[in-house]
């Protein structure tokens, strides 16, 4: 079922999305075409998941937290996570462990628990740069026509030397840096 409400989130989402802005993308083809993969985006705007749904090509469920969660309520009818505001978001990380685990795709933008998520399910990440015109604030779409680019970065392997049997906080910590690094090391080559 989740699978299907990213789907569906897609193909609404992606032609109105399409037809505001401009939205090209580079090495799409590093997203593989199933399998669990944990997608890193560096640009938190509140347009961030509709883009990222429009972009990729294939279904995607967007983990979010900051302004790209400011939509939250419609963020969870497409099947997505947005971070709470005032509780701690167990139940929301959990999920997003379940959705990686089962072979889906999700996209964490500006999501503080990473490190453990990757540390639980060890799954393949794509870092992806996006060109967006500034706003005034992050929950401020782009204008109309704007372009927006999405440079996709190469798939990595989650690596051998952070593989645990049980996840500490030593071990989330480590994989965070890793995510965090692989993310940083992509914008720079952008």
């Amino acid at each position: 079922m989740p699978a299907a409400l990213a789907a569906h989130a897609r193909n609404l989402v992606g032609p109105l999305l399409r037809s505001t802005y401009r939205i090209s993308t580079i090495n799409a083809d590093a997203i593989p075409p199933r399998g669990p993969v944990l997608i890193l985006c560096d640009w938190n705007n509140i347009a961030a998941p509709s883009v990222i749904k429009a972009a990729a090509p294939r279904p995607v469920h967007v983990w979010a937290d900051g302004p790209a969660a400011v939509p939250g309520p419609l963020l969870s009818v497409t099947g997505d996570l947005a971070m709470p505001v005032r509780k701690v978001g167990v139940e929301i990380v959990d999920r997003a462990i379940t959705l990686v685990g089962s072979g889906e795709a999700v996209c964490a933008i500006g999501v503080e628990d990473l490190g453990y998520v990757l540390a639980r399910s060890q799954a393949p990440v794509v870092p992806v740069h996006v060109a967006a015109p500034e706003t005034k604030r992050p929950t401020d779409p782009p204008a109309r026509k704007s372009p927006i680019v999405l440079t996709m970065g190469e798939l990595r392997a989650f690596p051998q030397h952070l593989r645990t049997d049980r996840v500490s906080r030593t071990s989330a910590r480590a994989a965070g840096e890793w995510a965090r690094q692989i993310l940083v090391d992509s914008r720079e080559s952008s």
